[in-house]
């Protein structure tokens, strides 16, 4: 033991992979166990008398990297703190249908939100994300309250018929053309999605199987979940009403949904996932929820992606240009 021994005790970093003896017999210990058939050694927290100290979490004993709890931790709150703003409950009206793991990752530009990456591309598309979502681009209602001289009049420039505000421009009848190409054009990659999706699901699934095997734990052999593209009765039932090009004209769901729909299409344009939506795909692709959030996820961004390029950055070029 190191209490028994006489001296002090230093810790110090050492470099991997740099040719030290004592760091490299450590790496060849370790791969030689890793590629042993042997059974993996469990440490049973709870029995070990002489350990005197552990971190515990709501109530119970801390037994993953304490790094990864932190990270999670750092999510959760993250992702509180955004659900109690008074400006992100004015910009979406119904918060409590919003999915924010999803939701954020547009914001973060799909890095994590406890990192600190950045540079001046990702701050540029961070700040016009959190701008969208908040419902504060600088559309010409805006423009005109700041700047009255300037801007003598807040009708979009696309359209000419109604006054800009940030709810107008992804629904403004000039742009119902290019989102009907981006829905469809995303419609059509669902079934990609979901093949991707599902085989990911199946071989973590397969891996999660091995790895209790190999602690000696008794458990059933995973059944492999597969992908199943919506048949007809399943557009009649509901697909058509989330992929209908009324939908999409319209800029919220089609007629034969509820009469007052709690997301509409201008929502996912902007990068909201509504949990509602999710709901309904796991129930349309008769697929667990993972998978419908994962193909979900994957479709919610390529809107927000295309109507960014596709819809904003031409409607600030005809402003500029007038």
């Amino acid at each position: 033991m190191v209490e028994s021994r006489p001296g002090g005790v230093e810790v110090v970093w050492i470099k991997g992979h740099s040719n030290i003896h004592g760091n490299e017999l450590a790496d060849q210990a370790a791969k030689v166990a890793a590629q042993s058939g042997s059974v993996p050694w469990m440490v049973d927290l709870t029995q070990q008398t002489d350990i005197t100290t552990f971190a515990h979490c709501y109530g119970g004993i801390v037994e993953i990297d304490l790094r990864q709890l932190l990270k999670q931790q750092s999510t959760i709150r993250h992702h509180q703190a955004w659900t109690s703003q008074r400006r992100v409950k004015r910009a979406i009206p119904d918060i409590d249908d919003v999915e924010w793991n999803s939701t954020l990752a547009y914001v973060h530009d799909r890095h994590a939100v406890f990192t600190f990456y950045s540079n001046s591309k990702d701050s540029h598309q961070r700040t016009h994300h959190i701008k969208k979502l908040h419902g504060m681009l600088p559309t010409l209602n805006s423009m005109q309250a700041r700047k009255p001289n300037l801007y003598p009049t807040c009708v979009c420039r696309r359209c000419e018929l109604e006054k800009e505000d940030n709810d107008h421009v992804w629904k403004c009848p000039s742009a119902a053309e290019t989102t009907t190409e981006i829905w469809k054009e995303a419609m059509g990659k669902i079934n990609e999605w979901g093949v991707q999706a599902t085989n990911s699901y199946n071989a973590a699934r397969k891996r999660e199987y091995k790895r209790a095997v190999d602690r000696g734990r008794q458990v059933p052999r995973p059944v492999p979940i597969h992908w199943w593209p919506p048949s007809d009765a399943d557009h009649v039932r509901g697909f058509s009403s989330i992929g209908g090009a009324r939908a999409v004209h319209s800029g919220s769901p089609a007629p034969d949904r509820d009469e007052k729909p709690m997301w509409n299409v201008s929502d996912l344009l902007r990068g909201i996932t509504p949990l509602s939506m999710l709901t309904e795909w796991s129930a349309v692709f008769r697929t667990p929820m993972s998978i419908a959030k994962t193909v979900l996820h994957k479709f919610v961004g390529y809107l927000e992606a295309q109507a960014s390029e596709l819809i904003w950055k031409p409607r600030c070029s005809a402003t500029i240009a007038w």
